[in-house]
């Protein structure tokens, strides 16, 4: 095994403290941390709290699946999230959200508590009508496949499941047809079920009456179903974001050929290789890849890869685009790769999990 460095992280506390005041914290004292409860599709937080006056405040996170915090890439200016507490040690910071997320900050070597925002689920549907048969397309904000999603038709003293399925995609979009179903004016909205592993919260659409003999019409997400006079809307769906198994490592030499020497040359022939496995240009600007340790290598620049295309990550020094460019270097003095096991995760800007790749023995190389 060779050797690493491991980071040492203060002790964190374990409570909550999502909306509570707190006073100004005194030099050395632990910062606190705040912010809502959660919020409604893809967007911005933000995150306040206390820290000693003066103090740089880190932030640090995780997808709420994963529970692993890491420092937060500031993927808008390079380097990390941060501020610097006012003289009466008030902070604020604000931070995109693309599914549930864990938050803490570090002020002075010392963390806060860590605190969960969930993200409430915000359908949109369409709806086109004729001669009994209605059209029907849902899609999800935050955009991720595999939500339950369920049509249901107004009684006018509850709602009937006529359909159901899951968001599938990039898009996150689910499709149906509903026949017979008569003429006249009908009542319907959309349903999402709350994924917990995500911490994502249950949402519906506003209600959407059509002429089913023939007529169109639309509803927005909202948390009160409302019987509109003319057909809403659809807001404007959320840009697709990445998913899981869109990259993966298709290749990991994690044992460089020959004596490990540390050599450039050695670092380098250490790498990993990222595929496309869809059918469009990935560009992995933000992204990150980490060890089992949690060394990280952010992709600081514009990398695009084909659809079927690889890109690779050198341990070593050397200059990005070259020999192609495909390659990109860590620029690292050390090895990153453990020889007798280690995981290797691969993560979207908003550190939703696209890829892993695991070995426990020294084969190495591993085609995960």
């Amino acid at each position: 095994m060779r050797a690493r460095k491991t980071a040492a992280i203060a002790a964190i506390g374990c409570a909550a403290a999502l909306g509570l005041a707190a006073p100004a914290a005194a030099a050395g004292a632990a910062p606190t941390i705040s912010a809502p409860a959660s919020r409604n599709g893809y967007g911005p937080i933000t995150i306040t709290g206390t820290a000693p006056a003066g103090a740089t405040v880190e932030l640090y996170e995780s997808a709420y699946v994963f529970n692993d915090f890491y420092r937060a890439q500031d993927f808008d200016h390079g380097g990390y999230v941060s501020t610097i507490a006012s003289t009466s040690g008030r902070y604020e910071l604000s931070r995109l959200v693309d599914s549930g997320f864990r938050f803490y900050v570090v002020a002075g070597g010392v963390a806060s508590s860590r605190i969960s925002v969930a993200m409430g689920i915000v359908p949109t549907m369409t709806m086109s009508a004729s001669n009994g048969t209605v059209d029907v397309s849902v899609t999800a904000n935050p955009t991720q496949p595999g939500l339950a999603v369920h049509i249901q038709q107004s009684t006018g003293s509850g709602w009937t499941n006529v359909a159901g399925g899951s968001t599938a995609g990039d898009a996150s979009v689910y499709t149906t047809t509903l026949s017979g179903q008569g003429t006249g004016t009908k009542s319907y909205r959309a349903v999402i079920d709350a994924e917990p592993d995500n911490n994502l919260l249950a949402g519906h659409t506003e209600t959407v009456s059509i002429n089913v003999g023939s007529g169109s019409g639309s509803g927005g997400g909202g948390s009160t179903p409302t019987t509109p006079t003319t057909p809403t809307t659809p807001s404007t769906p959320a840009a697709a974001a990445p998913k899981a198994g869109d990259v993966q490592f298709s290749k990991i030499v994690y044992n460089s050929p020959g004596a490990d020497n540390g050599s450039n040359t050695s670092l380098n022939a250490e790498y990993v290789r990222l595929t496309n496995r869809t059918k469009k240009t990935i560009n992995l600007k933000g992204w990150t890849i980490r060890d089992a340790s949690g060394h990280v290598y952010t992709v600081s620049t514009n990398q695009k890869v084909g659809a079927g295309r690889t890109a690779y990550l050198h341990t070593g020094r050397g200059t990005n685009g070259r020999p192609d460019g495909a390659h990109r270097y860590w620029n690292r003095s050390g090895y990153v790769w453990n020889n007798s096991g280690d995981t290797a995760y691969l993560r979207s800007p908003a550190g939703k999990s696209i890829d892993s790749c695991k070995w426990t023995s020294n084969k190495n190389q591993t085609y995960c």
